[in-house]
């Protein structure tokens, strides 16, 4: 993802405070990673390269964690996680010239496959979040994973 556009470290603080206002104590934990494969820590410096965001309840009961990342170009990731359950939304500027679908969702049961996403805006972050949330929120309030990619009309 990227497609070698540099990190967007604001996009990034943007989704988080997002997030922020709209799970307000829903969220448990806020970290924030700084160079590829270190580990995610506390809050220490401007050049995030991507943010976890550990929130409850889960899907399933518990919580899970979301793994955010934006890039200058537009593209982004968030990659969701709990117990025995993983799925992620994509935008990924490359897939323009393949036949997958630039705006992607990577399913529980298929993190390989990239199918079309509910979420139909590149930007602002704030909005792609709040996209996000909602579809995370129908499935955490149905305690259905399948719906995780299923509204209409989201922006």
């Amino acid at each position: 993802m990227g497609n070698g556009s540099p990190i967007d470290s604001e996009a990034i603080d943007e989704s988080v405070e997002q997030m922020r206002r709209q799970l307000d104590n829903g969220i448990v934990d806020v970290q924030f990673q700084y160079q590829r494969g270190h580990s995610f820590t506390q809050r220490d410096g401007e050049d995030i390269r991507a943010a976890r965001v550990t929130v409850t309840p889960g899907i399933h009961g518990q919580g899970g964690y979301f793994d955010i990342q934006w890039w200058e170009n537009e593209d982004y990731k968030y990659h969701y996680r709990e117990e025995g359950l993983e799925f992620r939304f994509g935008r990924e500027a490359a897939n323009e010239t393949t036949h997958k679908p630039v705006r992607h969702f990577h399913p529980p049961n298929n993190l390989n496959a990239h199918k079309q996403s509910c979420i139909g805006i590149d930007q602002p972050p704030t909005l792609v979040t709040i996209a996000v949330l909602k579809t995370w929120w129908t499935a955490v309030e149905k305690g259905n994973e399948d719906l995780v990619n299923a509204q209409n009309g989201l922006p």
